[in-house]
Formats: C-alpha cells, sequence, structure tokens
C-alpha cells in the first residue's frame, strides 16, 4: 500500500490549485465589500476557511512528492517555505475573520494583500520547477531584459565540428557532454538534482546518484545512462521523460559509440573509431548567398504600388531582405516599359524579368542602374545583342536569360569573361545554332543553349 503515498504526492500539481481559487476569491470579496461592510462576511470566512484546508493538503502532497521523488532540498526550498508561509497565515487569517472581525475595514484589506502576494510568489517558484527558471522571462526582447537587469543564464551546449579537423574532437566534451546538456541536464544539475544525479560534468556523472552509478566501465553498453534511454517510450523508467524532449536516433547511437569505446573523457572521436558518417550532421553548413547582401531599408507600399498598378508583379526575393523580384509576365504583347520610371527603386531590384516585352538593343545601357541585379530575363524580344557589353558593369549579374531571341554570337562573345556571371541561357537563337567547343570554352559562365544530339543506341533502330 507504500505506492498510496506516492500517489497522493503526484497529486501536487493539482491540489495546489484548489487553495489559489479560494484564497483569491476570498482576497476578492474583501475589496468588493463596502468599506466596514459585513454583508459578505460570511462568505469570506468560508472562502480563507477552505482554502486553508486545501492549502495543508497542498503542502502534505508536496513535502511527500519531495521526499520520493529526488528533489533536492535546494531545488524546492523557495517554494516549499513559501508554500508553508502561505498556510499559517491563510489560517491565522481565518482565525482573525473568525473571532475578532465584525465587519471589513482597511486592516483586513491590507492583511489580504499581504497574503495574496505571498501566494503569488508560491506560485512563481512551483511554475519555475515545473517550467524553468527563465520561463517568464525568456519571452521578454532582450532589451527589455537588460533594462530590467535580467541576465541570461548559459546558453545549453550544441555539437559544431570542424569538418576538416572533426577527428580530433574530444568525444566526450564536444559531442557527449552537448547531448546530455540538451536532453538531460535541465532535471539532473546542480541546481535540480533530481534523483541526487548530475550530468553536468564527469566528476559528478561518475558519482552517480539516488539509484546508484549510470556509468558501468567493466561493461559500458549495460551503463543505465543507455538503458534507460533504450526502453520504451511509456516505461515509467525511460529516461528522459516522456513529456521532455528526447534524443535523436543519432545522439543514442553516439552515447552508444562512446560507451562501446570505454566511456573515457579525454578519448577524440577518431580514437574512438567514430566514422564521419555518424556526425556529417553537426558540420556547420555554408551559407549560400546568391542575392547580394545590402544595407538597403525596406521600400512602403506607396512606393511601390504605382509599379503593381501599372501590371508588373513586385514581391520581396525573401523575407528579410529589402531587394525585389519584378515580373512583366502581366504586361500585353510587347508592351513597352519605360525604365526611367524605375530610378527611385533600381537599387533595389535584383531579380528582372521583362520577358516578351518591347524591347530593342538600347535596353543594355538603360539597365545599368540596376547596380543589384542578379537575375536578368529578356526572353522572346527582337534583340541581337549590339552594345550587351555593358552588361560587364554589373558586377552581381549571375544569370542571363535570352532565349528565342536574335542574339548573335559575335554580340554574345563580349561576355565570355564576364566577372561573376554564372549561367547564360539562350536556347534557339542564332547563337545557339553558331556557337562551336572553341568559343563555348572561352566563357567562364556555364552556357545552356540546347542543340544537343544525343548518341543513336542500336535498341533505337528496333522495330517491334
Amino acid at each position: 500500500m507504500d505506492f498510496i503515498f506516492s500517489l497522493f504526492g503526484r497529486f501536487h500539481p493539482v491540489l495546489v490549485h484548489l487553495p489559489i481559487g479560494f484564497l483569491i476569491l476570498g482576497s476578492i470579496l474583501v475589496f468588493y465589500a463596502k468599506k466596514e461592510g459585513e454583508e459578505f462576511l460570511p462568505a469570506i470566512r468560508i472562502a480563507f476557511f477552505w482554502g486553508t484546508i486545501a492549502a495543508l493538503f497542498s503542502v502534505a502532497s508536496g513535502i511527500i512528492l519531495y521526499l520520493r521523488e529526488g528533489y533536492s532540498f535546494n531545488t524546492v526550498s523557495k517554494h516549499l517555505i513559501l508554500g508553508l508561509l502561505t498556510t499559517l497565515l491563510s489560517l491565522g487569517f481565518y482565525l482573525y475573520l473568525k473571532d475578532k472581525v465584525k465587519f471589513i475595514d482597511s486592516k483586513v484589506r491590507g492583511m489580504s494583500i499581504g497574503l495574496v502576494f505571498i501566494l503569488m510568489l508560491t506560485g512563481h517558484f512551483g511554475g519555475e520547477l515545473t517550467h524553468g527558471s527563465e520561463y517568464f522571462t525568456e519571452v521578454i526582447p532582450d532589451r527589455f531584459q537588460g533594462l530590467l537587469g535580467i541576465s541570461k543564464s548559459a546558453e545549453v551546449s550544441k555539437i559544431s565540428l570542424d569538418e576538416q579537423h572533426w577527428g580530433e574532437a574530444i568525444f566526450y566534451q564536444d559531442v557527449i557532454h552537448p547531448i546530455l546538456s540538451q536532453n538531460c541536464n535541465s532535471c539532473h544539475n546542480e541546481k535540480n538534482r533530481k534523483g541526487e544525479l548530475v550530468l553536468s560534468s564527469p566528476e559528478m556523472m561518475e558519482k552517480g546518484g539516488k539509484s546508484g552509478r549510470v556509468l558501468d566501465h567493466r561493461s559500458p553498453l549495460e551503463s543505465t545512462l543507455l538503458a534507460r534511454m533504450l526502453l520504451p517510450l511509456e516505461d515509467k523508467e525511460h529516461m528522459p521523460p516522456k513529456d521532455k524532449r528526447q534524443p535523436s536516433k543519432q545522439e543514442v547511437a553516439l552515447i552508444h559509440k562512446w560507451l562501446e569505446s570505454g566511456a573515457s573523457f579525454e578519448l577524440s572521436l577518431a580514437k574512438a573509431g567514430v566514422e564521419k558518417e555518424m556526425i556529417h550532421m553537426y558540420f556547420p553548413e555554408e551559407k549560400d548567398v546568391f542575392f547580394p547582401e545590402t544595407a538597403l531599408s525596406q521600400l512602403s507600399e506607396d512606393i511601390l504600388m504605382p509599379f503593381r498598378k501599372s501590371g508588373l508583379l513586385v514581391a520581396p526575393i525573401s523575407q528579410e531582405s529589402p531587394l525585389l523580384k519584378i515580373n512583366a509576365i502581366n504586361f500585353s504583347a510587347n508592351q513597352k516599359l519605360k525604365f526611367k520610371d524605375f530610378q527611385a527603386i533600381a537599387s533595389h531590384i535584383a531579380y528582372l524579368d521583362i520577358s516578351g516585352t518591347d524591347q530593342d538593343d538600347t535596353v543594355w545601357n538603360d539597365l545599368m542602374v540596376f547596380e543589384n541585379l542578379t537575375v536578368l530575363k529578356i526572353n522572346r524580344v527582337n534583340i541581337e545583342g549590339k552594345g550587351i557589353e555593358a552588361l560587364q558593369q554589373l558586377k552581381n549579374l549571375k544569370r542571363l536569360y535570352l532565349n528565342y531571341s536574335d542574339l548573335q554570337l559575335s554580340n554574345l562573345l563580349a561576355l565570355a569573361d564576364h566577372p561573376s556571371l554564372e549561367g547564360i541561357f539562350f536556347y534557339a537563337t542564332p547563337a545557339s545554332k553558331d556557337i562551336n567547343s572553341d568559343e563555348i570554352a572561352r566563357f567562364l559562365a556555364r552556357l545552356e543553349y540546347g542543340e544537343y544530339e544525343l548518341p543513336v543506341l542500336s535498341s533505337d533502330t528496333v522495330v517491334y
């Protein structure tokens, strides 16, 4: 029958809401009553009576939970002491109301304010036990946290390995410690020693907890540290608890490998026999910057609205960037674009598609104002490319589309040494028919022009 006490202790999070409700109700009635009035006094006495009874049950269940679930006193001390104080104040307030008070006055209201304040502090420290000490403050913007004097706690360690020298990384310090920090240390740290177990340092890991050692150096793979993780999620012995963050399969595999290699705190990844495939996901990803990064500010909707009304599609290239994508897809056939109208927003345009509009070879000089232009599409236009060398001045241009135009090879060759162009697309143009392998080799950019011929296979001639 011993389990009944443990079950009662686990009802603590439910029971604590009862005194909160009764005591808050009583305090509301204290202030709702008229000055020196007594009409609510019986109801106030009942609220504080049952609030005291409920507080006694809450304290009893909390003490049992503390003793049986392995919490350290340092972890629960503030919540426990304030809970006892709240119960005593509630009892004293009820006795005072019962024997000495005939009506509600300022003294009663003052006592009520004090009790509610202590009740709020008790609830606050209780919330920290279940949600963490930064539950309320972590959502406050950093600048306001600074004004309030709130200092950030140390950030949770994360795995980050150098792809060139990953083998030299220390297995425990650079891999295992961050895994435990993210998945276990919320309950097993210096402040919150659940089960008297601390997993934040090698010394404390070696020591173990209330249930014994978690590392078995004689049979590392039988260590409790791993065994608890491998239990079914619904098993009450599974760790971390199912409502907490669970380590990924890769993280469990790394812990398994660490134990298999002897659970050393000094061994490197290479000496532990770790293969690159096990840790490649922890190499930093290279940032692929396609569009230029600028200090430009976002343009207002008032500035962009006239362009939208003209029929242009206008959209940001991303949520974070002030650069724009302009597309003339809704323009009628051979409609003329007035580039002088773009002067105010030219530096913001990184993607420009004017395919199918009325253009000639004067367009190249008109494009010089688009300093951040990265993608330019001028498909299906009557241009030969005279003056196209002006695009050499666009240092951010990476892709150029000239499909279904009258582009001549002699003009296209002027872009052979363009420093930033990565790709030139000119399907169905005179240039695509005339270009040869020697001329292709002159270009720094990749050329896509069609006119490809696949070899004829013997199977292609078979008639079925």
